[in-house]
């Protein structure tokens, strides 16, 4: 009898240790089987490939059975040293050398047949340039549909191999800190976008580009090199391999789906030419989003816009940055929506006023740091955004004590920047629905007073001007400078909000 109740205890403690068993095991599945595991692949996939890196998503791989072998068919690749900051990466060249064998396993790995993107960001160092051409080879075996490539660091730039410049895989393209020398014709036949950022460039590279690109929608021009090849010394300092086309780029055909153009370049006399060519080429493509940037280091030496640009009704949004704007005769920007003035341009209440007239469907108008006028008077129908980042004088330049805003169709207004100059007086803003303040009023002029006091008194009477407006937004600056006011007695309206929703 003893036996068998010893034997039938024994049967129920091992029965009760393999139901706990069960239960574990049922724990394990729901915990392998959360809500994201439970995605079908395609979308798990889409998942990895919005990760920063590659490398994050290999780290998924040590979440579960279903996750450990899932980053090998992801369709994106993102290998980058752009860790910590600058300096760093300059002076610490171990992970420059564990760098390179990283990507080498990590492709060893990769299953995919077709690649999406493709994006290497590393330092450039010549002992590892075969493997550099190696891993794009491999993207564009992979038929990569956009390839970003980014070195930097090293005098030396990398030089892009011939493969690169005939294939139709790509559509969208950026080279930055390569050295682009074609041999031949270039041939980039489903290219939608190209961006090329600090490179050497001169006309015929340009010639070539847009001959062999014909879907080209967007073209950007970063940072880059302007050369002016007059001489075989100079040819060969530049090592340029690219055969001289006859065509100039004037010659070139339009490019009928462009509609995207930025320049960003440092401007020096020698390339008003060269910039004009290619700025005269975009608006002859009819480009709707025209952004350039031309700056230069002596403000009496500003680049001098063709006057083919005050005309041209192909523009529906316009940034122009460090330029000189002298338009001879009236504006005519018909189809303008959105337009930026930035990098110290002077303006006066005449040129303003031809702007405006000109553009009569305009909608946002940004001044970024211009000068030269005393008055805004905004009186068209059309516009509806103003924003006004600063008010910054260069050496010699007009400065006005004060800026009167006639703006009585205006629903929106935005002024910030750390260096106004000018005390803004809103006038006729009866119209705004919703206005953002976050600026330092910085004139040394008024410094009679301390600091604070000139900030409160200005801030005071823009929130005493704005006190109908439905939503005033206070930035971090001016959030600050209320807190001084409102320690000292003042009651802000109700639709005050300030930086971050605190209140």
């Amino acid at each position: 009898m003893g036996k068998q109740r010893g034997l039938c205890r024994r049967r129920q403690n091992q029965g009760k240790i393999a139901h706990k068993r069960i239960k574990h095991q049922e724990i394990m599945v729901k915990r392998d089987d959360d809500g994201i595991s439970a995605l079908p692949d395609c979308l798990l996939l889409e998942i990895l490939s919005r990760l920063p890196s590659t490398k994050d998503a290999i780290r998924t791989g040590t979440l579960s059975k279903r996750w450990e072998h899932l980053w090998t068919w992801v369709p994106t690749l993102i290998f980058s040293t752009k860790t910590g900051p600058p300096t760093q990466r300059l002076q610490n060249s171990k992970p420059r050398d564990e760098f390179p064998l990283l990507v080498d396993k990590t492709l060893t790995q990769c299953r995919q047949i077709k690649l999406k993107k493709f994006i290497l960001h590393t330092y450039y160092d010549t002992r590892f340039e075969s493997q550099f051409n190696n891993w794009i080879r491999y993207a564009i075996s992979c038929n990569v549909e956009e390839l970003n490539l980014e070195f930097w660091g090293s005098e030396t730039e990398f030089l892009l191999n011939e493969f690169i410049f005939i294939n139709s895989c790509f559509t969208d393209l950026r080279l930055a800190g390569c050295k682009v020398n074609s041999s031949g014709a270039i041939s980039w036949e489903n290219v939608r976008s190209l961006c090329i950022s600090g490179v050497n460039v001169d006309e015929d590279l340009i010639v070539n580009i847009v001959s062999g690109s014909p879907l080209l929608g967007t073209l950007v021009f970063e940072y880059c090199r302007w050369l002016n090849i007059t001489s075989e010394s100079e040819a060969s300092d530049i090592i340029r391999k690219c055969v001289p086309t006859s065509l100039s780029l004037t010659q070139c055909r339009q490019l009928k789906l462009l509609k995207k153009f930025k320049l960003y370049a440092h401007y020096d006399i020698q390339f008003q030419s060269q910039l004009n060519n290619l700025i005269l080429y975009a608006i002859r493509c009819n480009v709707e989003d025209l952004n350039l940037r031309l700056w230069n280091h002596a403000y009496d030496d500003e680049f001098v816009l063709d006057q083919i640009v005050f005309t041209s009704s192909c523009f529906t949004e316009l940034r122009v940055g460090g330029c000189m704007l002298n338009p001879v005769g009236a504006i005519s920007w018909k189809s303008l929506q959105s337009l930026c003035i930035s990098e110290h341009i002077s303006l006066d209440e005449d040129l303003i006023e031809n702007i405006l007239c000109g553009s009569p469907v305009l909608e946002t108008l940004e001044l970024d740091d211009c000068y030269g006028f005393r008055r805004l008077n905004i009186t068209s129908k059309s516009v509806k955004n103003l924003v006004l980042c600063g008010y910054e004088v260069p050496y010699g330049g007009f400065e006005a004590d004060m800026i009167e805003i006639n703006a009585p169709n205006i629903s929106s207004l935005t002024m910030e920047g750390w260096n106004f100059l000018c005390k803004p007086l809103l006038l006729n803003v009866s119209s705004f629905v919703k206005a953002h303040l976050d600026f330092s009023f910085t004139k040394l002029e008024h410094r009679q007073k301390k600091p604070n006091e000139v900030e409160e008194e200005l801030l005071k009477g823009c929130i005493m001007n704005l006190r109908h407006v439905k939503e005033l937004q206070l930035g971090v600056v001016c959030s600050k400078v209320l807190s001084g006011l409102e320690a000292k007695g003042f009651v802000s309206p109700s639709n005050v909000k300030l930086a971050g929703g605190l209140r």
